[in-house]
C-alpha cells in the first residue's frame, strides 16, 4: 500500500510541473485580440507598421522570437543575429527600437503566439 501511495505522489509531482502544450489557436486569438499584434503586423509578407510575419519563424528562429516577445528592448539592444537583419529591413540600424505596444506576455502566451506564427507560411 505504501508503494502505491508513493508512486501516486511521485506521479502527481511529475506531471504537476510539466509545462502546458502550446496552442496555436490561443496564439491566434492573442494576435488578433489582447496582444494587439495585428495593429502593426500583417500575417502576410507585406509590411504594415512592423514587418509582415509570413514565415517569420523560418527567418528569425523560434528562440529569437520568444526572446523578442519576452523583452523586445533587450533583444533590440543586444544587436545580435536576426536583430541586425531586422534593423536593416526596417531601416533602423543606428536608431532606437520603435515602441512595441504589447502588454507583458506570460511564457505560455509566448509559446502560443510562436506556435501560431509557425502556421504563417
Amino acid at each position: 500500500m505504501k508503494k502505491v501511495l508513493l508512486m501516486a505522489i511521485a506521479f502527481c509531482f511529475t506531471f504537476a510541473t510539466y509545462p502546458a502544450m502550446a496552442d496555436p489557436a490561443a496564439g491566434e486569438a492573442l494576435f488578433k485580440g489582447s496582444a494587439k499584434c495585428k495593429n502593426c503586423h500583417k500575417v502576410t509578407a507585406k509590411k504594415k507598421v512592423g514587418p509582415g510575419l509570413a514565415a517569420v519563424v523560418d527567418r528569425a528562429g523560434e528562440d529569437w522570437i520568444k526572446g523578442f516577445l519576452a523583452d523586445p528592448k533587450a533583444v533590440w539592444t543586444a544587436d545580435e543575429g536576426y536583430t541586425k537583419t531586422l534593423k536593416a529591413a526596417v531601416e533602423r540600424v543606428e536608431k532606437p527600437k520603435p515602441k512595441h505596444k504589447t502588454k507583458k506576455l506570460t511564457e505560455q502566451q509566448i509559446s502560443d503566439l510562436v506556435d501560431y506564427l509557425k502556421t504563417l507560411k
